[in-house]
């Protein structure tokens, strides 16, 4: 009986031990790759989505997205604006939302999202991983 007990002991940790390895389960201590919410640009562009531009409008002239819609984070009569044509995009066709903002320090992209959220349960909404900056890579 303790003879079967250490083979099975000695196959599970040889087991775990090759799968932290070889890389098929990752690393206990590891960051996960993405935060909840968010995609990466390579998945977004498979996909046919309504593009939200997070960053200020002096970034948003300079270079965005394909039919990007700005949202107007420095003024809240604005914001209430650009929510407003984010809905009405989603409720004439729905389909993803992406929102992206300058880069990965940025937090403006997930606090739209989550307002986003708050107006449209019903609709999938992610933040781009990365931002801006991953666009232009």
């Amino acid at each position: 009986m303790l003879r079967e007990f250490a083979i099975i002991l000695l196959l599970t940790a040889l087991g775990t031990a090759y799968s932290l390895v070889s890389g098929l389960a990752p690393l206990p201590w590891a960051e996960p790759e993405l935060a909840a919410g968010e995609i990466r640009l390579q998945d977004a562009r498979g996909l046919d989505v309504i593009w939200v531009d997070a960053r200020s409008e002096a970034e948003f002239a300079a270079g965005h997205a394909p039919n990007a819609l700005f949202y107007h984070a420095a003024d809240a009569a604005d914001a209430a604006g650009s929510m407003i044509e984010i809905l009405e995009q989603w409720l004439l066709q729905p389909r993803p939302i992406i929102v992206y903002c300058s880069d990965v320090g940025c937090g403006t992209s997930q606090q739209v999202a989550a307002e986003l959220r708050v107006n449209l349960p019903d609709a999938e909404i992610y933040s781009l991983k990365g931002g801006w900056s991953a666009w232009l890579e």
